[in-house]
């Protein structure tokens, strides 16, 4: 985290509010205002750019490891997710005030540049799993997929944001159970044998 982004969250959970203006900001923090343009152009832009990095960080470490690269696409999932939630704890307060202010279903301009590197690491995973067998390719449906997986992340995130269990026990458990019912629709299913078995019927 960049020592702009530190004063930041001290100043936004201090106050409550973002700063009246980035020269009040930058007064208060005791930084030259060009200094703040030359990382960002708004507060917007510095909150969403929080999330992304620290995203960037969580993946950035898990594939480094080698155990990693050798996961099914479930388990990449499900490390993905603990991993990235244990590297929210860092600034917990800041998230859960950033993500109230957010749309409840699809995520605002907050968690725009978030989802572009959770999409692009989450196809590679889906493409794997596909290219294992683990995941089923459907026409019309495996490239919506991780439409489905990026619903999930945000239920988890507003869950884990509510959740008062120690040491968040009940987010662990909902992250257990999402990502188990996710590869359970994602992977060949009763649903797929019925369509086989029509298509088998009719002749097609």
């Amino acid at each position: 985290m960049t020592q702009l982004q530190q004063q930041y969250i001290d100043y936004l959970l201090t106050h409550r509010r973002r700063p009246a203006s980035v020269y009040a900001f930058a007064k208060t923090a005791g930084l030259d205002e060009r200094a703040f343009y030359e990382e960002c152009s708004s507060f917007a832009q510095l909150e969403a750019q929080i999330w992304a990095d620290a995203l960037g960080q969580t993946l950035g470490r898990i594939t480094q490891d080698e155990v990693y690269n050798n996961y099914t696409a479930r388990e990449k999932v499900l490390t993905l997710y603990y991993a990235l939630l244990e590297q929210l704890k860092a600034v917990r307060s800041f998230a859960v005030f950033t993500l109230d202010r957010e749309p409840p279903l699809f995520g605002g301009e907050l968690l725009k540049p978030f989802r572009a590197k959770f999409d692009e690491h989450i196809k590679s995973v889906i493409n794997d799993g596909v290219y294992s067998g683990e995941v089923n390719d459907r026409p019309f449906l495996t490239d919506r997929y991780a439409d489905l997986i990026w619903w999930q992340v945000l239920f988890l995130l507003r869950f884990w944001a509510k959740d008062t269990s120690p040491d968040f026990e009940r987010t662990d458990a909902a992250v257990e159970k999402a990502v188990n019912l996710s590869f359970d629709l994602l992977g060949r299913n009763l649903l797929d044998s019925a369509f086989d078995f029509g298509k088998f019927v009719l002749g097609k």
